[in-house]
């Protein structure tokens, strides 16, 4: 098939490109399923788009070029299921050398027969339908191997193998009939050959004979009568060796047969097929049973009665195809709804859904299933059972069956039958070994090994090839598996003549230790301005440098000349010293120009790291990173600049970056240091460098001088939130009112103005006096709202502690004042 070397995902995208093309593409079609009915709908639309129409010019041209005959492409056409006369107007004009009308156009069906022949090219339509015909089956693939049933894979498939062949010979029982291509030739006296068709009537028309009527005839009985016919026409013609005139008979194209597909198959319909094609190839057409179609018992029926009864099983399972039957027209083909279906799970060979006659039982579906497993447990088959509607109770549907199969193996062995709807399962054996025992650990070939009766510890550790460089050789550890099934533990040494004394049980596990499984690991760590600073392991005789040189080498800043060593003390010590801290130099001239490459030749009397020492490079005395701040907002030059000294304060770096622009805020002005926000006066710094608020900058510190900005933004729990124009004159207030005013759940004492350096300010209430935050340009006023608990009433209970404490106070100071 076309695009068959193409993946389902390739193929969508292709017949995207060609629906959008004539504006038929709709995102669904990516993900759809399409159907038949799909495909059709898409082809009527885009012939609506498109157009079909072909020129008469063009398919004369066409015709002249394929070098085909009028008598081979009748014959194709008619095989196709065409009229073969279709084109008879076009040779005859070919012939004539008479011109066509160039404004006619040929018949649609003219040009579909030309295009299955291959005369004419494919049409965009043609390709779409090959295109969408190959996602459908795609799709029926995916489905058929998702199911379970048994040969259901076989027709989703796009393959060849069910075509029927079509040339060459056929069979001594095929017989002749109308549409077939009879090829006469005549040697001796009379040289010639006929391609002669076979007439709805059933004759062949032979020129200077006549009509010979030849339907139902093979080719043997078409010679015997063909000797009668000729010799009346040619006197040489005769049976014998005296005979002056021979003819050989022999079959062209072959006819094909309508026959009909119904029943549970995936598409039911009537179908052409060659007169070879069996009962196979018009089940492959139809796409074979569906999901409840039967695979068994499948009926052809020719002129109303049952002429055969087809099993695919035998071609399933040994590709026998004796009970295949050719069809002819007319037949009908019925699938009819398989009867008892059983599902066999676990060890078999093959393990799915398989359909049962009646009298085959739990051997044949073992055997369908291509037997058991060698791990299958065959003592005891389960078969989970669906009641009967007579046996069933309340709460009682199903039952489990346990089956001993060890004894179908005979011949002679009794038919176990099965239910529709019986799930088999068979287990498998247990993962439980006797007769072994097992080593692990520090040996060549840890794994298990067979038991021998009187088998030594001497003997496994040989076996295992012995024991590896690394091996723990003071103690073997033996667990040993007792009656009760409790573990008990031997030891013994891997040293000297024990190994040989001690003699082990069936099911003994050995494990021989390691080493440095048993051994303290030994690392040292290396921390500060070093490249890869980190644990490391150490190994016998390192030094300090070595260790240095282990973690990349010094980073940018390190001071190449000492290192600080940390040394635990010994806790059996007893002293309150955790640590000694010893200070090693690295090179002998603190002077010498350093690159960041040590050259430390190796020397003797190197310092010599122990388990667990803690080495610190520091950095270089007087060594600064680089220390840049951001400057941005309304200057002329933002971006960022280096801090030259300690001292750099706002000024210096704001008249760097080229000073402030005609549109900069001064007031707004804000400092951001790891996050948070640090007091500034921009105004008062650059009016007096030694003003307060000219502070030092820090690195990583950012400097943002903000636009000015007329307006007030006013959100929250007001009515109307939106920004008011500012006027100096207008107080906190006045703004919310120009808001809309307060909401009904307002909390007029939590107002905040935030300002635009980022200062925040909340209203103050005291007992006397309410304190309101002035607004300044650019400023953002919020006013939050009340819970809902707040909400429900006054808090009587805080009035009067509050009025409490306050008439308290004032009393208080009523008496200290008499």
């Amino acid at each position: 098939m076309i695009f068959s070397c193409l993946s389902a995902r390739h193929t969508r995208y292709l017949i995207l490109l060609l629906l959008s093309a004539v504006g038929l593409w709709t995102p669904a079609l990516l993900s759809a399923q399409i159907s038949q009915q799909d495909t059709a709908q898409l082809r009527r639309m885009a012939e609506q788009r498109l157009g079909t129409s072909v020129s008469q010019e063009e398919l004369l041209r066409r015709l002249q070029a394929s070098g085909m005959t009028r008598s081979q492409v009748q014959a194709r056409l008619q095989q196709l299921g065409y009229d073969p006369r279709l084109a008879d107007e076009y040779f005859d004009a070919l012939d004539s050398g008479r011109e066509l009308d160039p404004t006619g156009t040929p018949s649609e069906e003219l040009v579909q027969g030309l295009r299955g022949i291959g005369v004419l090219l494919r049409s965009p339509l043609d390709t779409l339908g090959i295109m969408l015909d190959s996602i459908r089956a795609d799709s029926a693939v995916r489905a058929a191997e998702r199911s379970r049933i048994f040969g259901k894979t076989l027709f989703a498939r796009a393959t060849g193998q069910f075509e029927p062949v079509i040339t060459g010979a056929v069979g001594p029982d095929y017989r002749i009939g109308p549409g077939d291509e009879i090829w006469l030739i005549l040697t001796g006296d009379v040289e010639q050959s006929y391609p002669l068709d076979v007439t709805r009537e059933g004759f062949l028309i032979i020129p200077q004979v006549g009509q010979v009527p030849v339907n139902g005839l093979t080719i043997e009985q078409l010679e015997d009568r063909l000797y009668t016919y000729l010799g009346r026409a040619y006197s040489g013609v005769r049976r014998g060796p005296d005979a002056t005139t021979r003819f050989q008979v022999s079959l062209g194209q072959l006819r094909t047969s309508h026959v009909f597909v119904v029943g549970e198959v995936e598409r039911p319909s009537g179908y052409q097929i060659s007169p070879m094609g069996r009962v196979f190839n018009a089940l492959y057409q139809a796409g074979g049973p569906n999901e409840t179609g039967s695979f068994r018992r499948i009926l052809v029926r020719r002129n109303g009665r049952v002429v055969g009864e087809v099993d695919l099983y035998p071609y399933l399972l040994a590709g026998e195809e004796a009970q295949d039957i050719r069809l002819e027209q007319g037949d009908m083909v019925f699938v009819p709804v398989a009867e008892t279906r059983v599902t066999l799970e676990g060890e078999a060979r093959r393990t799915g859904i398989y359909e049962l006659k009646p009298g085959e039982g739990l051997r044949d579906a073992l055997s369908f299933a291509g037997g058991v497993r060698p791990e299958a447990v065959l003592e005891r088959v389960q078969i989970d059972r669906i009641l009967p509607p007579h046996r069933r109770e309340p709460g009682r549907d199903r039952e489990l069956v346990d089956v001993d199969v060890s004894s179908l193996l005979m011949l002679d062995a009794p038919v176990i039958p099965l239910n529709d709807g019986d799930i088999i399962t068979l287990f498998t054996v247990s993962e439980e070994r006797r007769n072994r025992v097992a080593v692990t650990g520090g040996v060549r070939r840890p794994g298990q090994y067979e038991y021998r009766p009187g088998m030594t510890l001497a003997d496994l550790v040989a076996r295992a090839d012995g024991l590896d460089e690394g091996a723990y050789t003071h103690r073997a550890l033996v667990y040993r598996l007792e009656q009760d099934r409790s573990r008990t533990m031997l030891r013994a040494s891997l040293e000297g003549a024990q190994p040989a004394a001690l003699v082990l049980a069936d099911r003994d596990s050995v494990v021989v230790l390691r080493e440095d499984s048993l051994r303290l690991p030994s690392m040292v760590t290396i921390q500060g301005y070093v490249r890869d600073p980190g644990q490391y392991q150490l190994a016998a005789n390192m030094s300090l440098r070595d260790l240095v040189l282990a973690a990349g080498g010094f980073a940018e800043g390190a001071d190449p000349t000492a290192a600080e060593v940390a040394r635990t003390v010994d806790p059996m010590s007893r002293t309150d010293q955790t640590a000694e801290v010893v200070q090693v130099p690295l090179a002998a001239d603190a002077a010498l120009p350093f690159d960041g490459v040590p050259r430390w030749q190796p020397e003797a009397g190197e310092f010599v790291l122990l388990r667990g020492d803690r080495v610190f490079i520091r950095r270089a005395p007087g060594y600064e990173e680089a220390r840049t701040v951001a400057v941005t907002g309304q200057v002329l030059q933002p971006g960022r600049y280096e801090l030259g000294t300690r001292q750099a304060r706002i000024s210096d770096v704001i008249q760097r970056a080229g000073g402030l622009t005609a549109e900069a805020y001064p007031d707004g002005f804000a400092i951001y240091r790891d996050g948070l926000i640090v007091a500034g006066n921009l105004t008062a710094a650059l009016a007096n460098p030694t003003a307060p608020g000219n502070i030092l900058l820090l690195a990583g510190d950012s400097l943002h001088i903000p636009r000015y900005d007329a307006t007030v933004n006013v959100t929250g729990a007001v009515l109307l939130q939106a920004k008011v124009l500012y006027d100096d004159d207008r107080s906190l207030g006045d703004y919310i009112d120009r808001a809309g005013g307060y909401a009904e759940n307002a909390d007029r004492n939590g107002v905040v103005v935030t300002y635009p350096n980022g200062e925040r300010k909340v209203v103050r209430r005291t007992v006397w006096l309410r304190r309101v935050p002035t607004v300044e340009p650019g400023s953002t006023i919020f006013v939050p709202s009340q819970s809902e608990s707040e909400l429900e009433g006054v808090n009587w209970g805080e009035v009067i502690a509050r009025s409490t404490a306050v008439i308290s106070a004032l009393a208080t100071l009523y008496i200290a004042t008499r």
